[in-house]
């Protein structure tokens, strides 16, 4: 509490009424003297007070408000760097989707000349198949007409040999063997 006389006003009665309470009474916190009302003043901007007063408290508020267009002009700045950095970070996305971009259209390009080259092959398959199928119906027309006359002439054959009264053999090899032809 001895050093908070430095801090007093240089009013004589605020002086001796502080003086006299610290000898007479142990320390307390720090009490405003009855006297004394505090402002609730805004401090002074810095271009309002009288050039070359150098009173402390303007020079405070030049500090305070120096200290405060800097703390201003850092964040002006950053915020300037930081939204370069993010137009070059758009700019370098953008760039990547047009080549993305760019790499699908030639992929989807190939992969449809790819399905055109299958859907050919489909429509030549398709075409070869039916080929095929109408192949193999008159084969077996032609098949079916030979079974017919073939069966036909087995069957005139057959009647034939019964009409002529010869022994016909069958599917069968024949064992005719005559004891005249063996002497």
């Amino acid at each position: 509490m001895a050093n908070l006389h430095c801090l007093t006003s240089p009013n004589p009665a605020f002086h001796a009424h502080c003086h006299s309470n610290m000898i007479a009474m142990p320390p307390t916190p720090f009490q405003f003297p009855p006297t004394f009302e505090p402002t609730h003043e805004a401090p002074a901007a810095v271009g309002n007070s009288p050039a070359g007063s150098g009173s402390a408290d303007d020079a405070y508020g030049g500090r305070m408000v120096m200290a405060e267009d800097e703390r201003r002009r850092r964040r002006m700045v950053s915020n300037r760097e930081s939204a370069r950095r993010s137009r070059m970070r758009k700019q370098r996305q953008l760039t990547e989707l047009w080549a993305q971009v760019s790499r699908l259209r030639g992929d989807n390009r190939l992969l449809l000349d790819d399905l055109n080259r299958a859907l050919r092959g489909c429509a030549d398959a398709r075409r070869e198949s039916a080929r095929l199928r109408d192949e193999k119906a008159e084969l077996a027309k032609k098949l079916e007409q030979l079974l017919r006359s073939a069966t036909a002439t087995e069957k005139a054959a057959a009647a034939a040999a019964a009409a002529s009264g010869d022994r016909t053999c069958s599917s069968e090899p024949c064992n005719n063997t005559s004891a005249d032809t063996s002497e």
